[in-house]
């Protein structure tokens, strides 16, 4: 660029736009305002070089350059040999950054105001890759700020935008490898015309699959001319090439992959700037996976993998603010298993705790989609029904709870359980309190016994 520079004919300065100081004038701009060496340039500010009306203009100038990034008008120079003023036509804008959009660095473009717009537009075109790298720069800091604070959607929304803009094609797209293998990949975040779609082909279905099967760099520079994967949904969606850059490595996690309306060469620079996002989003999924982790870690029990007391509480919570707001009912089953302290003398610490993840199964595979089976502690258990018409529903799911073996050979035990159903007129401990006071009146009943509480009766069981 500096190259380019040294040669325009037009006078041209860069000069950092809160301080002012130069950073650079070109021959033509030193010969201009007089400067007899260019080891005097950075001592000098813009302030030197302008006159006093010219120095007026500057919170208009300024303005310009925060709001729109560019002002052109006329203005005086200053030649600092002789002090004569300079009638100038200028071009300023901003070529740099920082992390918050707000302007680093100016350049300005003079000529004198019966000069043709030639030289400014030769100028501005050798400007424009300065001002692309200034762009991906502002857009890389905002993608690591959000890398830290936002969630994945919002991260993969903003990405799959600035790719766009930034390289001018028309669509771009993160997709998620599966786990397990799979025919499709599922497409998390995307920006382009149309809606989004759900899935992409795996393998040498698609650009994006065929990326992560080579887990590496996949340019295709012309549809039409592609052998290596198929191309029909290109072609459907007429898009003439793209790139496929994997996400993450050892093992990969998606693809991000962009693509344009027409055939073109694929430039290094663009290659460069979708690895430099793909390892923006590399970094955010390891924080956000880390994070899901810790969280499910926090909120369900090691050892059967339920929801513990604090999540059963969360969606409790839940389940009564909607019934408060439809006037619906909601359930509570809580479950001990009996005599759990003679099993676990009998079959040892390792044998009551697959008892213990036997009844966890055991519970999960006779409740409703909508219904929570938490661990609350030791051997005790709950069950939360939201939505439930009556006692008559939880009853049925206390019916199906049957004895459970806990080891092959060691015979079934039983458990008591506790039920309180209710309207949104009380709180998560107050329900759950009633069903565990239904409960302990059940097992004095005798084991594997149900008893019911809710506000019409004073409890009826099995």
């Amino acid at each position: 660029m500096v190259a380019a520079l040294e040669c325009a004919p037009a006078p041209m300065a860069l000069w950092e736009f809160g301080s002012g100081r130069i950073r650079y004038l070109n021959p033509a701009a030193a010969a201009l305002v007089g400067f007899p060496k260019a080891g005097e340039v950075s001592a000098r500010r813009a302030a030197d070089v302008c006159t006093a009306s010219a120095v007026t203009q500057a919170p208009e100038v300024s303005a310009a350059l925060t709001g729109r990034g560019r002002w052109c008008g006329r203005t005086e120079l200053r030649n600092l040999r002789t002090g004569a003023p300079i009638p100038a036509a200028v071009s300023v804008f901003v070529t740099e950054r920082d992390e918050n959009g707000h302007p680093l660095l100016i350049g300005v473009i003079g000529r004198e105001p019966s000069a043709s717009g030639e030289q400014e537009q030769s100028l501005l075109a050798a400007l424009a890759p300065a001002d692309q790298r200034c762009r991906e720069q502002q857009v890389l800091a905002e993608l690591s700020r959000l890398a830290v604070t936002a969630d994945l959607d919002t991260l993969l929304t903003a990405a799959t935008a600035e790719v766009t803009a930034l390289l001018g094609t028309r669509c771009a797209a993160v997709a998620r490898v599966p786990d397990t293998g799979g025919a499709a990949l599922t497409v998390l975040g995307y920006h382009g015309p149309g809606p989004r779609p759900s899935t992409v082909a795996a393998g040498r279905g698609s650009l994006t699959g065929y990326t992560a099967t080579e887990t590496a760099v996949v340019c295709c520079p012309d549809r039409a001319r592609e052998r290596r994967f198929a191309t029909a949904d290109m072609a459907a969606h007429r898009l003439g090439g793209g790139i496929g850059v994997p996400i993450g490595h050892d093992p990969i996690w998606g693809v991000l992959t962009t693509y344009g309306t027409r055939p073109r060469p694929t430039r290094e620079c663009e290659v460069a700037l979708l690895c430099a996002v793909a390892a923006v989003l590399s970094t955010a999924i390891d924080r956000i996976e880390a994070e899901e982790r810790l969280r499910h870690r926090s909120l369900h029990d090691p050892l059967t993998g339920l929801p513990n007391r604090t999540l059963a509480l969360e969606r409790l919570n839940s389940a009564l603010d909607q019934a408060a707001r439809t006037g619906g009912r909601v359930a509570v089953l809580v479950i001990d298993l009996d005599n759990f302290r003679h099993l676990n003398a009998r079959l040892g610490h390792a044998g009551g705790d697959a008892a213990l993840i036997r009844l966890a199964d055991r519970l999960r595979s006779v409740v409703r989609p909508t219904d929570t089976v938490a661990r609350l502690g030791g051997d005790e258990f709950l069950i939360l029904c939201p939505a439930v018409t009556g006692p008559a529903d939880v009853i049925r799911i206390a019916d199906r709870i049957a004895t459970v073996d806990p080891h092959p050979g060691d015979g079934p035990i039983t458990a008591s359980i506790g039920i309180a159903v209710t309207g949104a007129n009380v709180s998560p401990h107050e329900l759950i309190h009633h069903a565990d006071r239904a409960m302990y009146r059940a097992k004095a009943t005798g084991p594997g016994r149900y008893a019911l509480h809710h506000p019409d009766t004073h409890g009826t069981g099995r």
